[in-house]
Parts: C-alpha cells; structure tokens; sequence
C-alpha cells in the first residue's frame, strides 16, 4: 500500500504537488480568517461569512484536486469532459462547503465533529466526480485503498471543526488538519485508481484548457473572497472596538 501511494505521488509532476498544496493551504487560511470571531458576529455578519465559507471550501477543494490533476501522468494527455468538470465545482460547494459554513453556527463539538465528517465525504464526492468526468481513460480501483483514503480526508476534516472556530489558538491546528485531510484523501485514492488508455476517444477539454478553467475560476473566487474577508473582518473589528 505505501508502494502504491509513493507511486501515485510520482506519478504526479513535484510542482504542481506543490501548487496543489499552497491553493489547499490558501483555502485553509481563508476559512479560518472567515470563520474566527463568530461569537461577536450578529445574524447577518454570519450568514455573508457561511455564503463565502461554502464557495471557497468547494472551490478551493475543486481547485486541489484539479490542479494536481493537471500534473499527474503527464505521458497519458487526460482529457475530460466538460459538463462533468462543471458539475464537480457545485459538488465541491454543496457536499464540502455547506457543512462546512454550518459549523459557524454551533458550538456543540460533536455536532462540529459530525459536520467535518460530512466535509470529509463530500470531498471524496468531489474527487470521484471529477475523476469520472475522464473521457479517455477506463479507472477501476482497489476498494481497501480507496476506502482508506476517504478515511484519511474525513478524519482530517471532522478534527478541523471539531474545536471552536472562535478559538483562535485552535485556528492553525484546524487548518493544518484541513489541508492534511484533503491532500492525503486525494493521493491515496489517486494510489487506488489504475487508468487504461482508450486511445479512440478524443474529445473532451484537455490539460491547456483546464488549466485555464482552473485558473480563471479560482482566481475570479479567491480574489473576490480575500476582498470580502478584509472587509467582514474589518467590520468585526469596528463591531469588536464599539465603532
């Protein structure tokens, strides 16, 4: 098992491992930054930071998973289908990013726990349909490492919120277990998967053309995203400072 996740990980070109893991941490760090204070936010301050929250779980989820794609097995020019890629965004928001925002509602921690469990099978929801939307390659999957790895993601993600996203002293720890959930998720069922090239099928959107999609969505989200959390947090502030 470990041959075959060593496998999957230099199957997949360094840099954009790399690149991978700086938009999961870039997710990471937004959450948190969206997430912190609730406790002085009213009603409506939390329900502008639950609406972010979910756009950028799922984005920034859709984002890792697609942009470590792009770099794994450079020799067999995947190539995908577009509706499906699509589709995998609103999977990212409505499976990962939904539970996600919910937690700022609660402090109960086994609710919170719950919740992050949710995350964390949404996050193997987003990964399998975005790797179903592969046009010509046939996957089959080693179900014992496949199952380990949507272990993995949902272990990390129910002890990210399984603290008090008020308490900023959990804030690094929830985010590192954030990103460790997801990318190990991602790589050990990447470990699972075994793709047979279909040499006759040729449609679908190819690596330039995702990388552009990638690129053009998540920028367009989180530049729009940083901009909204400098100013719910500046508005926290003034709330906090009686303004």
């Amino acid at each position: 098992m470990a041959g075959l996740l060593l496998q999957s990980i230099l199957e997949t070109r360094i840099n954009f491992i790399i690149a991978a893991a700086g938009v999961c941490a870039l997710t990471a760090a937004t959450l948190i930054l969206l997430m912190r204070n609730a406790e002085i936010a009213s009603d409506a301050q939390r329900r502008f930071a639950a609406i972010w929250v979910a756009v950028v779980a799922g984005v920034g989820v859709w984002t890792t998973h697609f942009v470590a794609m792009i770099g794994y097995r450079p020799d067999a020019a995947l190539t995908y289908d577009f509706g499906l890629t699509s589709l995998s965004i609103f999977v990212g928001i409505a499976c990962v990013g939904l539970p996600i925002a919910a937690s700022i509602f609660f402090d109960d921690r086994p609710l919170r726990t719950t919740l992050g469990a949710l995350a964390g099978l949404g996050v193997a929801a987003m990964h399998m349909t975005g790797m179903s939307a592969i046009e010509n390659c046939l996957a089959t999957y080693n179900p014992v490492v496949l199952t380990l790895g949507v272990l993995l993601g949902v272990g990390g993600c129910a002890n990210a919120l399984r603290e008090d996203s008020a308490d900023g002293g959990s804030s690094l720890a929830s985010g590192v277990s954030l990103v460790i959930g997801i990318c190990a998720l991602h790589f050990t069922a990447m470990a699972s998967v075994e793709l047979d090239l279909v040499p006759a099928i040729t449609s679908g959107i190819g690596g330039t053309f995702l990388s552009i999609m990638v690129a053009l969505v998540s920028l367009g989200v989180f530049t729009a995203a940083i901009l909204a959390t400098f100013n719910h947090r500046r508005a926290l502030a003034m709330q906090r400072a009686g303004i």
